[in-house]
């Protein structure tokens, strides 16, 4: 994937890569400047320190998972094909993660630094699915929900592959 053209999309995109290759505590403001290909100021004039990298970072990263599974949610099909299409977009990118480096539950896992933020997207997943269950007449729909987000998670934990 080739580097976004402007220097806070670029200092986003090196800053994920350095996490995901070296984890939090590995990675340094003037790492990322360099991957950037950004001066230490800019870096800075943008981004007060390494945890506000990070938090910039986290929001991008789960806000396109939230916006990719509302588009599965609100697609075509049957309310279980896109139930399957929105868990599958949160456990693919979980996985491609995980599979791709060896500090990624580290630093985007639930007991990671970005933990709060993948809890509250698991639930508004949830409830965006209890939503869809509802209106489908499927009854019970907030335990429904709360298992389908569950049984997805366990299975994305011990497949194979994406």
């Amino acid at each position: 994937m080739r580097p976004p053209s402007d220097k806070p999309a670029a200092i986003l995109h090196a800053a994920l890569g350095l996490f995901l290759k070296h984890g939090l505590r590995g990675t340094s403001m003037e790492a990322i400047a360099r991957a950037a290909g950004a001066a230490k100021p800019t870096l800075y004039a943008n981004y007060p320190d390494k945890q506000a990298v990070f938090r910039a970072v986290s929001e991008q990263l789960i806000g396109g998972w939230h916006d990719a599974a509302g588009a599965a949610l609100a697609g075509q099909g049957s309310v279980a094909s896109r139930v399957a299409a929105a868990l599958l977009v949160r456990e693919k990118a979980a996985m491609t993660l995980r599979l791709g480096s060896p500090h990624a539950d580290e630093v985007f896992g639930r007991d990671g630094p970005a933990g709060p933020r993948l809890r509250d997207f698991e639930a508004g997943l949830t409830r965006d699915i209890e939503m869809e269950l509802s209106r489908a007449g499927i009854g019970g729909p907030r335990l429904m929900a709360q298992l389908l987000v569950a049984a997805a998670t366990g299975i994305g934990q011990h497949a194979a592959s994406p």
